[in-house]
């Protein structure tokens, strides 16, 4: 699958390329199109730094990024190198006390801030001691407000760009003013790269999962690898922080969440993650239905007589319906899928507990009821018991949809 990112160059007073500001694009067209349910920073840092290659986009330049108000209060942009990237306050943050603390942090690292779209408003003062740079979209801002608007700043070490600039007259207006920094169709138009993205599961799922299948899981090893995926650490601190797990504090470091969620809820997740992105481009329904299933499996091993493990029935009834995801052969994604023996026979359709289970669960979504009460008495289960976690698996999809 190709996939897109956009950059249009900053240059500074003596038109000297300086950095780059990374936009999101989903197609060859050099528009900004939004996608429902995707948020655009988070794909652009996906298709710049994990499929194309930062040095490719940005031939080892500075990167402007854009980051609306949950990326900068859930702290993502600490695993970036501070030599990368330059962090844009959308101009739909509203600079409440969290926001400003946090930037005030990433400053204290050496990030660079800059202000996009920037129109005065006193409510942003505050955060104004910790900014580096403000935009002042050209086209928006007209004739002495473009001068204006810098007198009305107290940090005096904050520069200005210039962004929008459209005309030979615009740069001249703007260097006289005082700007150092300049962006817009005068210079150039924003360049469109593309790159491959990898079909299936990343590797670094891969090496997550069997980091935490060790009998002596590395915390710090497991934390590296989430944070060398910004998208996931979005998702696993999103996720943490949803109703789904409840708890009463904000998490806001990947540590805390790696230690508060636990290794074999974590483990679970990942698996959750790794679905996701082996269905990307297929029918959601079938998505839904595999987490659906899975949940309805591990609820019910828990009290079957017979030892099954409950993430083994997690995992096959998460995995019944990846081939038709993948549209793949089952054998050929199951040699690279790190599950059990007894999940993997089970896939493949071979007699064992847990394929049994998995039976069970397929025939209550059939409604076959005959079936359901002998397999259901076979493993010692009640009628009730299989309707309420079949309820409470429906539940708990209702809260991983928000993932």
């Amino acid at each position: 699958m190709d996939v897109y990112v956009a950059r249009q160059a900053i240059f500074d007073i003596n038109k000297e390329v300086i950095a780059y500001e990374l936009l999101f694009r989903n197609n060859k067209n050099n528009k900004f199109v939004p996608v429902e349910n995707s948020n655009p920073t988070l794909n652009v840092i996906r298709n710049s730094f994990s499929v194309i290659g930062f040095d490719k986009v940005t031939g080892g330049k500075r990167a402007f990024i854009n980051f609306d108000e949950e990326l900068i209060k859930l702290g993502l942009i600490e695993a970036f190198p501070k030599d990368c990237i330059a962090i844009e306050v959308l101009e739909t943050v509203h600079p409440d006390n969290k926001v400003v603390e946090c930037c005030k942090r990433l400053k204290e690292k050496g990030y660079i801030i800059a202000l996009d779209d920037f129109q005065y408003n006193e409510e942003f003062d505050e955060l104004m001691n910790y900014v580096d740079i403000i935009k002042v979209d050209f086209l928006l801002t007209k004739g002495k407000e473009r001068k204006e608007i810098m007198y009305k700043i107290r940090n005096k070490n904050v520069k200005f760009l210039a962004e929008k600039v459209e005309t030979e007259e615009d740069y001249k207006e703007a260097v006289r003013y005082g700007y150092s920094y300049f962006q817009g169709y005068f210079f150039c138009k924003p360049v469109i790269i593309s790159g491959k993205d990898i079909s299936g599961y990343k590797l670094t799922y891969i090496n997550l999962i069997n980091e935490l299948n060790k009998s002596d899981v590395n915390i710090k090893n497991v934390e590296n690898l989430i944070k060398n995926d910004v998208s996931l650490s979005y998702k696993l601190l999103k996720s943490v922080n949803s109703a789904y797990y409840g708890f009463k504090r904000e998490i806001t470091s990947i540590g805390d969440a790696i230690i508060i969620i636990g290794i074999e809820e974590l483990k679970k997740w990942i698996f959750i993650i790794t679905l996701q992105n082996m269905g990307e481009g297929s029918v959601d329904e079938l998505v839904k239905l595999s987490l659906l299933r899975a949940s309805f499996g591990e609820l019910l091993s828990r009290r079957i007589q017979y030892r099954i493990s409950s993430f083994d029935a997690f995992l096959a009834g998460m995995f019944s319906l990846i081939d038709a995801l993948m549209n793949m052969p089952i054998e050929k994604i199951l040699s690279e899928l790190p599950v059990s023996k007894d999940v993997k026979e089970a896939l493949l359709e071979k007699d064992n507990m847990i394929s049994e289970l998995l039976e069970l669960i397929i025939k209550y979504e059939n409604g076959d009821w005959e079936e359901v009460n002998e397999l259901s008495h076979k493993f010692g289960l009640d009628e009730d018991f299989v309707s309420g976690c079949y309820l409470e698996a429906v539940q708990r999809l209702q809260s991983l949809e928000s993932i």
